[in-house]
């Protein structure tokens, strides 16, 4: 149903009602079906087929009834305008080329190929000022077979010839430097720890890309071969010169002669991170102007930027914008259709919240419902990510139990987390996170009484604060706050004297 409901979602957000027209009741079930999904009324296959059938036959009617809901739907799309303001100049350049490629190849079919050539070379113009290269190469194919076999014309041949050489080694080049970023980006996308695999290998792909590079100025090109470089850098934490990267990048991207407006996002929205590791939080606000300037709302760009901005504001103490950011995206109606990945950091990012308002760190209310054993038995991905975002899920657990003065709990908690400290977090790039359950484990040894626990912590702490953040070999994501400032708020809930056993 999910491809259902993304696409409703796609057409009423361009005010386009593909069903207005149906009358009769042997259209009576689509239109159930499509306000069905449209209105929220059903969010499963199960929910929508009991609906609307009954008996033994609904299995197989169901399902033709959403194959001619989708092509329905489908027939639509076409009918979006990509020419409002919001699309960028290259945007509305990529819609319009498709379209009049497709074109192209209808009118020669139909065998008008006298518009059809004069549209092609047209198009080709227009596709190599925006770096759509792959297009370019379908359309010097196109020229060389009309130039050569149907018009003779050796001269056009031999220029379309070498148009179509030049375009599939641009191509190739593209192709190779997609191929080893995302090699790189599989490598750490469900896992947060630091790599110095990663770090070798994307010193190496850059190398092999770079020559490339400099004799090809194409959009997908550098787009891909920059990313490359700048994971060289931010693999092992050197923000300083990541961010001299990201400047390089978007030089070269404000050059091209076009607004090339995800490139620039990318390279902003890094720019940004490297500034919130530094604890550059000025330099930092002036990165996400910039980049939401160049953002659409509910695009996974959109998402991750949102994802950055609510680190911003929980590294600045701003809980209560915090809160708003959190609730309006988990809300916003593409938020379902997110990658698993996604989703559930915003799950943990969740928890923290749940955490600070409960710790009456902001005025919002407390989000009664977010249960905290429920939240962690449904991460799927991240609790196996054992030296990256599985030690937030783990911090956040003591301190819900410490806040909800559930000691008992936090007494079974000790021996798994001094095992878990000892064997995923010994390494370099784990020191902070190492030292600060350290910390917590102190806790319960002290008896949970806060001048105890203190004299206990006073060591782990001064070792902490000896590998400040921006310094730590650490991903960004998993130190959600600063430990500095949770070792606060864990001690303030200490402060109550503590509940004594009944015999």
């Amino acid at each position: 149903m999910q491809d259902l409901k993304e696409l409703i979602l796609l057409l009423n957000q361009h005010n386009i009602h593909p069903l207005k027209h149906l009358s009769g009741s042997e259209d009576s079930k689509l239109l159930a079906l499509y306000e069905g999904i449209a209105k929220g009324k059903f969010n499963a296959d199960e929910e929508a087929a009991a609906a609307l059938y009954s008996g033994k036959d609904g299995t197989s009617g169901y399902r033709k009834l959403k194959s001619d809901l989708r092509e329905r739907l489908l027939e639509h799309v076409f009918q979006i305008n990509t020419d409002l303001a919001h699309y960028s100049d290259y945007q509305k350049a990529y819609y319009d080329c498709h379209k009049q490629w497709v074109m192209v190849r209808f009118l020669t079919g139909q065998n008008a190929n006298t518009v059809a050539l004069t549209l092609a070379n047209r198009l080709l113009r227009i596709s190599e000022k925006f770096d759509f290269i792959l297009l370019c190469m379908d359309i010097a194919s196109y020229l060389r077979i009309q130039y050569g076999l149907r018009e003779s014309n050796d001269k056009r041949f031999r220029e379309a010839n070498q148009q179509f050489d030049y375009f599939r080694k641009v191509y190739d080049a593209e192709c190779l430097a997609e191929e080893l970023y995302t090699t790189l980006v599989v490598r750490t996308v469900n896992n947060r720890s630091a790599q110095a695999e990663v770090h070798q290998m994307a010193r190496e792909y850059f190398e092999r890309i770079q020559p490339a590079m400099e004799q090809y100025q194409t959009y997908k090109l550098h787009m891909y071969g920059y990313m490359i470089g700048l994971m060289y850098y931010t693999s092992v934490n050197d923000y300083v010169e990541a961010i001299r990267y990201c400047d390089k990048a978007i030089a070269f991207f404000n050059a091209r002669p076009y607004e090339a407006r995800v490139p620039l996002q990318i390279f902003y929205y890094q720019h940004l991170i490297c500034n919130i590791q530094l604890r550059q939080f000025e330099e930092g606000k002036e990165s996400a102007r910039r980049c939401i300037q160049l953002m659409q709302e509910g695009t996974f760009n959109w998402f991750k930027y949102q994802e950055l901005y609510l680190h911003l504001l929980l590294h600045t103490g701003r809980f209560d914008e915090a809160a708003e950011l959190l609730q309006g995206t988990l809300e916003h109606s593409r938020f379902e259709f997110l990658p698993e990945n996604t989703t559930e950091i915003w799950r943990i990012y969740e928890s923290y919240i749940y955490y600070l308002a409960r710790a009456g760190k902001m005025s919002l209310p407390v989000k009664e419902k977010f249960k905290l054993a429920k939240f962690i038995n449904e991460l799927v991905i991240f609790n196996k990510d054992k030296s990256g975002m599985n030690i937030a899920v783990i911090i956040i657990k003591w301190l819900t139990l410490l806040q909800e003065r559930q000691y008992g709990k936090v007494l079974d908690e000790v021996e798994a987390t001094e095992q878990y400290c000892y064997r995923h977090l010994r390494g370099d790039n784990t020191k902070r996170s190492y030292y600060f359950l350290k910390m917590l484990l102190q806790i319960p040894l002290g008896q949970f009484d806060r001048a105890v626990v203190e004299t206990k912590a006073a060591r782990f702490l001064e070792k902490l604060r000896s590998y400040p953040l921006q310094l730590a070999n650490q991903t960004y994501e998993i130190e959600i706050l600063p430990y500095e400032d949770l070792w606060q708020f864990a001690l303030e809930s200490l402060e109550q004297p503590v509940p004594t056993r009944k015999k």
